[in-house]
């Protein structure tokens, strides 16, 4: 019997990667990530900053201080390039005002932007994750795959994204993130950890042991380009954003990677699994739509 056809997703393109700043410290915490990934990838890197639009004015002092605002940012942001971690890259630098939903998506169309960086502001507590107003509006209207980045997340330069972890229901839409997860493993040594949690009440009405691996076997075959790779197959049992955020740091994992959709779509966003990762994450989170 022949032997079987291993299939490879098509690899992603990844020529313009996008980081947005508001100058604060977690917001550039994500730099380091976005520089490493643009020069992996020989992709041309553009800083952005979205400036609010002013108010109406009520009086001229008013129009001076929003001048000298626009002038800081401008300067900040050319500040950047001379940052070690951009030695070499040439990253184009984009000031922008206005509505900042409106204003990014006019920057990711008309700079092809094939990935957006961002840096997050992490949690406060168990109960009360918080990713940032900005972050949560980039996650919101960017339909591009997104890189968060949090405040505990440690850079290093030579271990960058060695172990993956990718959690998945196995539906169509999860595995939207199969060919950057590849990519970035084969670009990156990295090992893969494909994760499937299987909530309590099912596993207590089942026979543990054969679903648990009925399953396994069928992330085996349905996530055959991965299988071909350096990985691993889990189920785990419990709630899905607790059992993540658990295994990530079980695994020392160095970036998460999952499909989403319609995961910041207007209600109480801190109740939905997708947002319980990225806010709780210890490890930069990859979502593609």
């Amino acid at each position: 019997m022949a032997a079987p056809i291993l299939l490879t997703p098509t690899r992603p393109k990844l020529k313009n990667v996008l980081f947005t700043t508001d100058f604060s410290t977690g917001s550039l915490a994500a730099l380091p990530y976005a520089a490493r990934i643009a020069r992996a990838f020989g992709a041309n890197l553009h800083l952005c900053h979205i400036e609010p639009t002013a108010p109406l004015a009520t009086g001229l002092a008013d129009l001076h201080l929003y001048e000298a605002v626009g002038k800081d940012a401008a300067h900040n942001l050319a500040a950047l390039r001379k940052l070690p971690e951009l030695e070499g890259l040439q990253p184009a630098l984009v000031l922008a005002e206005g509505d900042f939903k409106n204003e990014l998506l006019k920057v990711v169309s008309t700079a092809n932007i094939d990935l957006v960086v961002a840096g997050t502001r992490g949690r406060t507590g168990l109960r009360k994750m918080l990713l940032g107003s900005v972050t949560e509006e980039i996650c919101r209207a960017i339909n591009s795959p997104i890189l968060t980045v949090g405040p505990e997340a440690a850079f290093t330069q030579d271990a960058l994204f060695q172990r993956i972890l990718f959690p998945t229901n196995l539906s169509d839409l999860s595995q939207k993130a199969v060919p950057y997860i590849a990519m970035l493993a084969q670009e990156f040594g990295a090992f893969i950890t494909v994760l499937h949690v299987l909530p309590t009440d099912e596993a207590i009405a089942s026979d543990e042991n054969a679903l648990t691996e009925s399953i396994r076997q069928t992330m085996i075959k349905k996530l055959s380009p991965l299988a071909g790779l350096h990985s691993e197959f889990v189920v785990a049992i419990g709630d899905t954003a607790e059992t993540v955020l658990r295994v990530a740091r079980e695994k020392k994992a160095g970036l998460i990677a999952m499909g989403i959709r319609n995961a910041f779509r207007p209600g109480i966003l801190r109740e939905r699994t997708a947002y319980r990762i990225i806010a709780g994450a210890q490890c930069p989170v990859l979502t593609v739509r």
